[in-house]
């Protein structure tokens, strides 16, 4: 009886407009009481002018206008009651575009009165466009819907290409974009306008670039709103906001122009003003903060977990200018991808801030696994650890490119995978400058994949100073450090020892300039240390006080290159100290102490190692990344001194903490001894002191990296002295950051 009353209104009311005389209705309804059970159904079954009337329910299809210029309405349109809305429901399932406009559809091909929800878009230019509504070449009308909750890489509500778009009554939120415009991307000469009296809705849209909207080669486009995000819209919600102009009656979140704070047991309810009102979300602290060249703030979080299943983050970040992001330290802060997408985000611009303090891992995408650098974006990474990342393409736990010239300062990539290029690095037009930066255990795919530690592609000027690149593994004709076309590098300082590939370490395609300065090349099971591609052009390298194996001999050119041999090179074993885990540290026998350039002018060498020792020590800079300190312990010591032994501390290096132990040779119970931990400068850290007879066979001494007064040291290399019965035994152990 309802359907009857409420078509008997609609086609009285439909008698009133001229433009529906010769239309006919068509009814949809899930129950099956209707015409069709489908929407899809009703538009195929239907002409240009007609109408297509759903009734409440969830329609868990993807729709196309197949170029129909018809009307799809709910039941709105005969009543306008906001329940037939939300009421009626067009749900992707996660499988395409809800509604497709794609056929030369005009302004008379009208979506009226629907929520459109749960899209994932549709490949198209190479990514997947338009979660929720997909416009191609059209002009279609979308009056009075909800468009929510849909995702894709570009246009995570609505893309719009080459279209223009007429937007009535529409609120459009909670949509996400990979990349570009989480709520609208407008591309290519694409436009639209909104009703003035119906005002649209535009807010809580989240994108790795543009969170709102993202107009790209479009005219300047005039958005009428009632509730936007925030009230004065900056790059972070419109990009390029010049692209925009605005009209906005009433928004969302009122944003701060000051340091924010973000905890796991945060709210996002809470102001965020202060540690004890914390906010719960990065994502919302970066809706949240305002900042400027005038007023640079702070985001700062505190130890925990922050990923999408256990704190509802959005990834990935999408990053401001002039908003650093600090964690409380970088071993117990950390951002976790749940192998669902990149972890952080420069792209457009971003700059003038720095990420510290961090744990990245877990992140999973198609480049730039854990962080992505586009177009202009060069904060400072800082005491950052980039771990377990992969992507399908290249870059496993970084990706930069577009003139993008990044700083990483004491950062450790490790464990990362990228099908193609670049297991830990991919570098495309791109000059980062990393210092104190250790590359390890990254992978490629073995087949095909190449260059496990770094990549350069072309056109790039990277600068590494104290740099290890260990323990990489590529394919089996890949390489660990690789260079396509037109790159300079820059390499000071560097170790790259024990990657697993079996054919050439560094390669070099065409125009490459490779410069290296007191680095050691040592891979026992490589050809080539360095090689230039047989059918390449014009590389060239110049070497000077290297420890490099083979000598020039382990350079193959392949007659397409130069090589340029000064002095100071070796070709001897580094004598690393070894241990489990492995220190590439030098042991005391090391030909590489003190045989580095006498003069560093000009090297801008840090004031520390990649220890965290001081860089030049007696005098002269060794070779490698790691300065010898003037003592060290190339044996285990198997003495006892005095019935007593003790142990190398386990683990070593360590971050976190690190056991000392000792026994005694009659396994009797040992007391009055005493543990003392210094610095290299002989400064004392930490003391224990045995005085009662508590201490069982094997004594075990815990230490966390704190001084007396339970403040944590900084990374480097200490001593600890075990003192017993006027006896001393002293070693060596090592602090990462």
């Amino acid at each position: 009886m309802l359907k009857r009353i409420v078509l008997s209104i609609f086609i009285v009311l439909s008698f009133l407009t001229l433009s529906s005389l010769h239309s006919d209705t068509i009814i949809v309804d899930i129950d099956g009481t209707g015409n069709y059970i489908s929407i899809q159904q009703g538009i195929d079954n239907s002409v240009n002018g007609d109408t297509v009337l759903v009734f409440p329910g969830t329609y868990y299809e993807n729709i196309n206008y197949n170029g129909k210029n018809i009307t799809v309405a709910s039941l709105y349109i005969t009543i306008q009651v906001d329940t037939f809305i939300h009421q009626t429901v067009i749900d992707g399932n996660q499988n395409g575009s809800v509604v497709t406009f794609e056929n030369g559809e005009d302004s008379t091909a009208v979506l009226y009165g629907f929520t459109v929800q749960n899209g994932s878009g549709t490949y198209y230019l190479h990514n997947y466009h338009g979660g929720g509504l997909l416009c191609k070449n059209v002009h279609p009308t979308i009056s009075n819907c909800n468009i929510e909750n849909n995702v894709a890489e570009q246009g995570g509500g609505i893309s719009c290409v080459s279209s223009h778009i007429h937007l009535i009554g529409t609120t459009i939120k909670n949509n996400y974009a990979e990349y570009n415009g989480g709520g609208i991307l407008f591309w290519n000469d694409s436009s639209a306008s909104f009703d003035v009296d119906e005002r649209c809705n535009i807010f809580l849209n989240y994108g790795s670039n543009s969170c709102d909207l993202r107009s790209a080669n479009c005219n300047i486009i005039n958005i009428i709103v009632d509730t936007f995000t925030v009230a004065e819209p900056d790059n972070y919600f419109a990009y390029p906001l010049s692209y925009f102009t605005f009209d906005i009656l009433n928004y969302k979140v009122e944003s701060v122009n000051q340091d924010l704070y973000v905890s796991p047991d945060g709210n996002n309810n809470n102001s965020g003003m202060t540690p004890a009102e914390p906010l719960k979300t990065i994502s919302y602290a970066l809706t949240k903060v305002a900042s400027d060249s005038t007023h640079p703030n702070t985001i700062h979080l505190s130890n925990g977990i922050y990923s999408p299943d256990l704190t509802g983050e959005i990834l990935p970040l999408n990053c401001r200018s002039y908003v650093s992001i600090i964690g409380e330290n970088e071993e117990n802060t950390i951002l976790d991808g749940n192998s669902l997408s990149c972890i952080i985000a420069c792209i457009f611009g971003d700059n003038y801030f720095s990420i510290e303090n961090l744990t990245i891992q877990n992140g999973s995408a198609s480049e730039g696994g854990g962080i992505r650098f586009s177009t202009n974006s060069s904060p400072t990474i800082r005491n950052v650890t980039i771990k377990d990342n992969s992507v399908t393409g290249s870059g496993g736990a970084i990706l930069c490119s577009g003139n993008s010239n990044p700083i990483f300062e004491n950062v450790t990539i490790i464990n990362n995978y990228a099908e193609s290029l670049g297991g830990g690095i991919k570098i495309s037009n791109s000059s980062p400058i990393l210092k104190n930066v250790i590359i390890g255990g990254n992978s490629v795919d073995p087949v095909w994949g190449s260059s496990a530690g770094i990549n350069s592609s072309i056109n790039s000027n990277p600068i590494l100073i104290n740099v290890a690149i260990i323990n990489n593994t590529s394919g089996e004709d890949g390489s660990v450090f690789g260079s396509g076309d037109n790159n300079c590098h820059i390499l000071t300082n560097i170790t790259i020892a024990d990657n697993d590939i079996i054919d050439n370490v560094i390669y070099c395609m065409s125009y490459n300039n490779l410069n290296l300065n007191n680095c050691i090349l040592y891979n026992t099971e490589a050809n080539n240390e360095i090689s230039f591609y047989t059918y390449g052009d014009s590389n060239e390298v110049t070497i000077s006080y290297t420890d490099i194996k083979d000598g020039e001999d382990g350079i193959q050119t392949n007659g397409v290159g130069t090589v340029n041999w000064l002095e100071g090179n070796i070709d001897s074993i580094p004598k690393f100290v070894g241990g489990d885990p492995f220190s590439y540290e030098l042991s005391t026998n090391s030909p590489c102490i003190d045989a580095g350039t006498p003069d560093t002018t000009g090297l801008h060498l840090p004031a520390t190692d990649l220890a965290g020792n001081q860089r030049i020590y007696n005098g002269r800079i060794d070779i490698g990344a790691y300065e010898y300190q003037g003592y060290g312990i190339d044996e285990p010591d198997t003495s006892f001194i005095h019935n007593l032994y003790l142990f190398n501390n386990s683990p070593n290096p360590f971050k976190e903490s690190t056991t000392m132990s000792f026994i005694s040779a009659d396994y009797e119970r040992i007391k009055e001894y005493t543990l003392s931990i210094y610095n290299t400068k002989g400064q004392l850290v930490r003391r224990y002191e045995g005085s009662k007879d508590d201490f069982w066979v094997r004594t075990e001494i815990v230490w966390n990296g704190t001084d007396e007064q339970g403040k944590q040291v900084a990374p480097g290399t200490y001593l600890y002295k075990l003192e017993y019965n006027e006896h001393a035994v002293v070693r060596k152990m090592v602090l990462l950051r």
